[in-house]
């Protein structure tokens, strides 16, 4: 099989097609069991990942979407907001969010390349290189959403 650099930095590890394969398998299982609990929104997730990863939708998802979708024509919903929830959560502060998304990469990779010790010295370092502080740095670097970029960039860690 065939493998295929991902687009990082410092010279990531090749990934292959296989590699690929598994990654999206234990995704789709996850967002799976996640759906299957009544959180909606891992419908739109799970197609999202099969669209990124150029896969078809495996029956459980083209089903669940199918029958998601015609319950619009049931008139069984009021909006997509019940069907998929809302995509940006009430009270959350959209210029805080956009920045860390800004940022989530730089740091990431910052951290990479000074290596440990991870501490708050590192932090506070990245945090004047960026403008913003180092308390800043950590919070966005312990965030759940940094370690999906990490995991899917790089591979579990267990650096967090």
């Amino acid at each position: 099989m065939r493998a295929r650099s991902l687009l990082a930095p410092s010279g990531a590890a090749m990934i292959s097609e296989e590699d690929n394969d598994r990654y999206l398998a234990e995704v789709l299982g996850v967002l799976k069991e996640i759906f299957e609990g009544g959180s909606k929104w891992a419908l739109l997730d799970a197609i999202y990942h099969c669209l990124l990863m150029k896969r078809p939708l495996p029956e459980w998802l083209r089903a669940a979407f199918l029958h998601t979708y015609e319950a619009r024509t049931r008139f069984e919903i009021r909006s997509w907001d019940e069907v998929f929830g809302r995509p940006v959560p009430k009270s959350t502060h959209l210029t805080k969010e956009r920045r860390n998304a800004e940022w989530r990469f730089r740091i990431l990779e910052r951290v990479r390349e000074l290596a440990p010790p991870i501490d708050k010295g590192l932090f506070e370092q990245i945090g004047e290189e960026l403008g913003i502080s180092g308390t800043t740095v950590s919070e966005i670097y312990y965030d759940q959403r940094t370690r999906e970029l990490y995991e899917m960039i790089y591979g579990p860690s267990g650096i967090f």
